[in-house]
């Protein structure tokens, strides 16, 4: 994974390992707070650490209030989406204070990223009669170069003696992006460092934050989701989700680069080598998922999938097996794999030729490149005596992609244009109040 407009996708992976708690009701007054820390690392790249508090209350008349708290912290290296060279290359820093160099061969890695987020959430569950519920919700977070504002509802309704559950989402969230600098014009060249005050590496993490540039730019997110969760028998338990996503505004990312390289040598040209990506400001997205939940015997399994795409060209697969042993009366063991699988968007570019016409829109972010990806991991849970739980879960992350594609020439063909990247997981969690 990758900063910035990874930031998300880092994120989004970060919360789903930590977990949320659930918002059905129930009939008597009961209060749980979960909480997380959870740190990952990609060795040589970016670093995270998160924290994540979770509570839940569940009044008598079957009303139920739930509230979540996250700080995270991110930092190190992140792909700028230039490509190696048989020479050392120079960049400039988001900020434009300062610059970073590459060693020959090595990919481009942006040392100078380093971000911290609070985010925090609180939702309503309100029973209508025997069968029906409402949700309400609001989300906020904030870090130094991007805000989000959101509200979220639901409408969940129960058939078939509680053996069907249907479920109606919509989510709308407003966002603005700072951009350390501010934001570049797309496809314009990357400019020298302007000085004053020495590379951005060598700056604190709050000097760094404070480098925003510019007027912000919006972007909103509108979500309209339909789950059914189908009981199959006493042991099985089927539920199916369709999301449909619509973005608009700005979603480049505008610390990410192309290399504009020579058509022989395939080397960076002399001069403006390194140009700033674009990406279109529509995008509408789909995906489906099913989940089946299967107890055998003392021990569940969970076998998940889900598929994506979008108009941008992007189709994604994901398979997940889940297997929850229980050794003990109030320990279990959860190992679990899951594959990813994923095709590059439209306007994927590795790089840029000189002498040819630019694209409208291109960018060389590997996580819009073609993919696949494996992930496995073991969960270690139990029940202590005072009835609190505690959990540990180390997961192993391995991407990659094509390293020598065919359409290399020159010196692109000696080198590695997608390397492997790996990333080490680990999750402690702790419930009371159950």
């Amino acid at each position: 994974m990758a900063a910035t407009d990874g930031k998300a996708s880092l994120r989004a992976a970060l919360a789903a390992a930590c977990g949320a708690l659930g918002v059905a009701g129930a009939p008597a007054q009961a209060t749980e707070v979960r909480t997380g820390v959870l740190g990952y690392t990609e060795p040589g790249r970016v670093s995270a650490l998160e924290l994540v508090g979770d509570a839940k209350h569940t009044f008598a008349g079957g009303q139920a209030a739930t509230f979540r708290f996250v700080y995270d912290v991110l930092s190190g290296s992140s792909a700028n989406g230039g490509v190696p060279a048989a020479a050392a290359q120079t960049f400039t820093s988001p900020s434009g204070r300062g610059s970073y160099t590459t060693e020959a061969g090595a990919t481009p890695l942006d040392g100078t990223f380093r971000d911290t987020r609070f985010a925090g959430s609180a939702g309503m569950t309100l029973p209508w009669g025997r069968l029906t519920s409402a949700t309400l919700g609001l989300y906020g977070s904030s870090e130094h170069d991007y805000t989000s504002l959101g509200a979220n509802a639901a409408l969940t309704r129960e058939f078939n003696r509680k053996n069907t559950t249907v479920t109606l989402r919509a989510a709308r969230y407003e966002d603005s992006v700072s951009p350390e600098g501010g934001a570049p014009a797309a496809l314009s060249a990357m400019l020298p460092a302007t000085g004053g005050g020495g590379d951005d590496d060598k700056l604190g993490p709050d000097k760094d934050d404070d480098d925003n540039g510019g007027d912000s730019l919006a972007k909103s997110v509108t979500d309209l989701g339909l789950s059914v969760t189908q009981v199959l028998g006493r042991r099985t338990l089927l539920t199916l989700n369709y999301t449909n996503s619509r973005v608009a505004g700005y979603q480049t990312d505008p610390y990410k680069l192309l290399t504009v390289v020579d058509p022989v040598s395939g080397a960076p040209r002399a001069a403006d080598a390194y140009l700033f990506e674009s990406r279109p400001d529509r995008r509408l997205k789909h995906a489906v998922a099913g989940e089946l939940l299967r107890h055998l015997g003392r021990d569940v399994m969970t076998l998940s999938y889900r598929y994506f795409d979008d108009d941008w060209g992007v189709t994604s697969h994901t398979a997940e097996l889940a297997w929850r042993a229980n050794v003990a009366a109030k320990q279990y063991l959860q190992p679990n794999v899951r594959w990813y699988h994923q095709t590059a968007a439209d306007f994927y570019r590795r790089w840029l030729v000189d002498g040819q016409a630019l694209p409208e829109h291109a960018s060389a972010d590997y996580r819009l490149g073609d993919m696949t990806a494996m992930t496995y991991g073991l969960k270690y849970g139990r029940t202590l005596a005072t009835g609190n739980e505690v959990s540990l879960r180390v997961e192993y992350y391995a991407q990659t992609g094509e390293s020598h594609p065919a359409e290399a020439f020159g010196d692109l063909r000696d080198l590695d244009l997608f390397p492997t990247v790996d990333a080490w997981i680990v999750n402690f969690g702790y419930t009371f109040g159950k």
